[in-house]
């Protein structure tokens, strides 16, 4: 007979012993009086030794909840990846499932499938913490934008033809008449009712269709013009979210393909514009939709509308300013400071036409934004209390700027108005100002003082005619059709963007099994690591090494170009620092009552200065009627630089605020994918040197826990987060790593490994087996 080892999931064993202790014989020279509990254990078998994290944070910190961070659909289809969560931990947080891009769908509605399916898979006595609510990234931006978004209309004769304008756009004849294309994978017919219409067009596929350009519909344009910018709207639904395409052909059948829609099961409406230009390909003379979809899925279009793009929005509006076009020169404009000469034409340069005001501005001056400031007196004075809507175009010769307006006002009259400081990028963009008169103004300035460059501006326009009539009056000016474009107001666009924001949080709380969310992140990273609001005063900044973002450009005709990187976008931009006390207010009102509700936020522990901003970000909600329950830090922290005292300091700051401390995503890079032993050692000491500096700095009953940041190194977690790294518990095969041992020992406050001994190992992976004799 002899003792056979038993190696149990996941973990890695090296020693065993015969029946008759031969490796003890060796070991002490055939000393009788040694057992297998003197043996030592080498650090694998210490490791494998450990029992599972959450039995001890039960039995240590009975007080704070142990965490992973995890991705749902790896932990829904991969049955060795959720037993090891299972066995180990707490709560779980999901790394992008509740989070505002996999949820909402372009026409708003949510998707819950994700969701629902990991909800179903967690056991009930797991814990789920939510992440997240509002972000500057992952937000469904195609949803978002359509909000803001102005009302295209498209302008017709008498008679309903315009030029370069489909004239069967609504189907209202009861067919399809002059649409060609009509051979693709699919059936289709004209039929009752249509969007606020009687008709409309409704394809069915076929059984040969799976792919999106298999079916095309189109309406023959002529020859699209080179340098002209063409625009286009139709209305769209399916059965299934089919995906459709705008294109154009020409009689080879090559294509411009431009924007891609997803069509919901409700109506929505599908705008884009673009520039024909010499690079495209040659000879255009139809336009149309591609589509496709599984065999009896279906679509609807209809109102499709297409032509030429009318490219000034303000061509009505009457302007108090003698010269804001700059067309020969700057005369009305003066120089109120600023060195001799900073005011000057530049007759290369222009907005819509060559002629611009150029302004120099050599040096920065922090809060001197007057220093600067070029003035032009108003054709007539305007009066206390009277609605002015200002707009003007302006750019940097090269980088970037800050410009701002004010009024001139008449002595005594009131107070000047000023405009909140303005990011100006190297491209033109238009900037509105909506004001009511402080006092009686007597002209109006450009300040722009607070940052050196040379700044173009163009088209400045001073009325009284609010933005929100400029395609209107401007469409009821031409003839010959066209499409434009009604602008919503800022007020509009924040209501719009407020009512988005409760009806996401509403939908997320209220839907069922989501009460078992205990905590939530209301909303994660808001302070920049220029240590500012994200969103705010034009503070844009992308996390990390990401370009930055920058001052959203909306296209001067329509409003439609949103050139913030893909799906990123900053509420407080259109709301203001509102947007922090809604979110709450929204969360407060719909969570159940329990619910503890946190901002989070990266690099604390490394940026004192960041972590203050964040606290003050906190005050500013409460000081506003909401309360925050806690602050969570993530702590992405690299094991070869992280040091105790920086830790220390931060958990003690943040614990003086007196909310929940939670560490939110925690991971200790190491910088390699082939760490050595030395680097897993300190890696497993910083992890034991976080949790016992947390338990040490954070008062029992401010600490609500510690997540760590992913499961294990396997690249199925690292595709898009530290790469090539390996900071996890677990290595790529869900074995066991040295940082395991050091979070354990971390909660219990001491090395567990002490009491262990030969025999734990052996009454633990070893059982009796029979063997025939030899």
């Amino acid at each position: 007979m002899k003792l056979n080892r038993i190696i149990l999931p996941l973990m890695v064993c090296a020693l065993t012993w015969s029946s008759c202790d031969d490796q003890i014989m060796e070991w002490k020279e055939s000393d009788g009086s040694v057992t297998a509990s003197d043996i030592p254990l080498a650090l694998k078998e210490k490791i494998a030794n450990y029992d599972y994290i959450k039995t001890y944070a039960a039995q240590y910190t009975p007080n704070m909840t142990i965490g992973l961070g995890l991705g749902a659909d790896l932990y829904i289809n991969d049955a060795a990846y959720k037993a090891v969560a299972d066995a180990n931990f707490q709560m779980f947080t999901t790394g992008n499932a509740m989070k505002h891009s996999s949820v909402v769908k372009n026409n708003g509605d949510l998707d819950f499938t994700t969701i629902d399916a990991f909800l179903n898979a967690v056991p009930a006595d797991i814990k789920i913490y939510g992440h997240n609510f509002l972000w500057h990234t992952q937000q469904r931006q195609t949803y978002l934008k359509s909000l803001i978004a102005p009302e295209v209309i498209i302008e017709v004769n008498d008679d309903d033809v315009c030029e370069n304008i489909v004239n069967n756009y609504g189907f209202e004849g009861g067919n399809a008449e002059g649409w060609t294309g009509l051979w693709g994978k699919y059936t289709y017919a004209v039929e009752q009712p249509g969007h606020d219409s009687d008709y409309a067009l409704h394809f069915t596929m076929t059984n040969e269709t799976n792919v999106n350009y298999d079916c095309q519909l189109f309406w023959p344009t002529g020859v699209l013009e080179i340098g002209v910018t063409y625009a286009y709207s139709f209305w769209v639904k399916s059965d299934v979210g089919l995906e459709v395409q705008f294109i154009g052909q020409n009689a080879s059948y090559g294509g411009i393909y431009k924007e891609k829609f997803t069509a919901p099961s409700e109506w929505i409406r599908c705008t884009g514009e673009f520039t024909y230009t010499e690079s495209d390909t040659k000879d255009i003379e139809r336009i149309g939709i591609q589509f496709g979809g599984t065999p009896g899925s279906n679509l609807w279009v209809d109102d499709f509308k297409f032509g030429k793009k009318i490219e000034d929005p303000d061509a009505h509006r009457t302007n108090l300013l003698v010269n804001g076009s700059f067309t020969e020169d700057i005369q009305n404009w003066s120089k109120w400071n600023g060195d001799d000469g900073c005011n000057t034409w530049n007759d290369s340069e222009g907005n819509k036409a060559k002629g611009c005001l150029q302004v120099v501005n050599a040096a920065d001056n922090a809060g001197g934004e007057w220093k600067v400031q070029i003035h032009s007196d108003l054709l007539q004075p305007v009066t206390k209390g009277t609605k002015l809507y200002i707009s003007y175009y302006i750019k940097m010769a090269s980088g970037s700027g800050s410009a701002r307006m004010s009024t001139s006002i008449e002595s005594g009259s009131g107070d000047t108005n000023y405009q909140p400081n303005q990011v100006v990028a190297s491209e033109w963009q238009r900037i509105e100002w909506e004001i009511e008169a402080g006092a009686n103004i007597t002209g109006i300035n450009f300040d722009l003082g607070l940052k050196a460059g040379t700044y173009l501006i163009d088209d400045v326009i001073v009325s009284t005619e609010p933005f929100e009539e400029v395609a209107v009056a401007t469409m009821a000016a031409r003839s010959n059709g066209g499409i434009t474009y009604k602008f919503k107001t800022a007020e509009e666009k924040k209501t719009a963007l407020l009512g988005a924001m409760e009806a996401w949080i509403k939908g997320m709380l209220e839907h069922p099994g989501m009460d078992r969310v205990t905590e939530w992140d209301v909303i994660n990273e808001p302070i920049a690591d220029n240590n500012q609001w994200r969103g705010i005063d034009g503070n844009f900044m992308s996390n990390g090494d990401d370009a930055p973002d920058t001052a959203p450009v909306e296209d001067p005709a329509s409003g439609l170009s949103l050139n913030w990187a893909s799906d990123h976008f900053y509420w407080g931009y259109y709301i203001g620092k509102e947007y922090a006390v809604k979110a709450f207010e929204y969360a407060r009102k719909y969570a159940p009552a329990d619910t503890k509700l946190y901002v989070n936020d990266y690099n604390l522990e490394t940026n004192p200065s960041k972590l203050a901003a964040l606290i003050d970000f906190v005050k500013y909600i409460e000081d506003n009627g909401q309360i925050v329950d806690g602050i969570g830090t993530q702590m992405h922290v690299q094991a070869a630089s992280i040091t105790r005292a920086q830790i220390d300091a931060m958990f003690k700051t943040m614990a003086a605020t007196g909310k929940l401390v939670r560490v939110t995503e925690l991971d200790v890079a190491l910088g390699t994918s082939s760490p050595s032993a030395e680097q897993l050692e300190t890696q497993a000491n910083v992890y034991q040197m976080i949790f016992e500096s947390y338990k040490e700095n954070v008062p029992e009953a401010q600490q609500s826990g510690i997540t760590i940041w992913t499961l294990s190194d396997n690249a199925a977690e690292h595709e898009y987060w530290l790469s090539g790294d390996t900071p996890n518990l677990f290595d790529a095969n869900y074995g066991r790593k040295h940082a395991y041992k050091g979070v354990c020992d971390g909660i219990a406050g001491k090395d567990i490994s002490e009491d262990f001994s030969g025999d734990d190992w052996k009454n633990a992976y070893e059982t009796e087996e029979e063997t025939p004799a030899e």
